[in-house]
């Protein structure tokens, strides 16, 4: 379970590189006038670090409060999804299932949760590295 998730963490992180990329991009004469206006490459750096960071950081709570509500109760949206379509999934007789089990492993839980955050903080460093170092007369040229 532990690589099915990175893998899926690790394709959000490559969405929050290519939303940065292209936010960038979109605000580089924005980017060049604050230059000019005396903003270091460091600033602009934590600008796009804290945007980027600030994401991950709220995608991997939502996921993780999603993922613990749905963990829990599991069971109960089973028999709900059941009643709804008025079909019995999972039958007992088939699967050999009385209910459908889950289990939350903490520290599973907890490495996939470091390892958002941590690929998240990552994805960051490239664009807001590309951020810093625009320039001003470049970026300012086709406006």
């Amino acid at each position: 379970m532990f690589l099915i998730l990175t893998l899926i963490v690790l394709v959000a992180a490559l969405n929050i590189v290519s939303g940065l990329i292209m936010l960038v991009k979109d605000k580089g004469p924005d980017i060049a006038i604050m230059r000019t206006m005396g903003a270091t490459q460091g600033a602009i750096m934590r600008i796009f670090l804290i945007t980027g960071a600030s994401i991950g950081v709220v995608g991997t709570l939502v996921g993780l409060l999603a993922g613990v509500i749905i963990c829990r109760n599991i069971e109960a949206i089973r028999q709900f999804l059941s009643w709804l379509t008025s079909t019995e999934l999972f039958p007992p007789t088939l699967y050999f299932l009385s209910r459908l089990p889950a289990d939350m492993d903490l520290t599973e839980t907890t490495a996939v949760v470091v390892m958002a955050l941590a690929l998240s903080l990552l994805a960051t460093l490239y664009p807001s590295w590309r951020a810093a170092r625009l320039d001003p007369v470049e970026a300012l040229r086709y406006e």
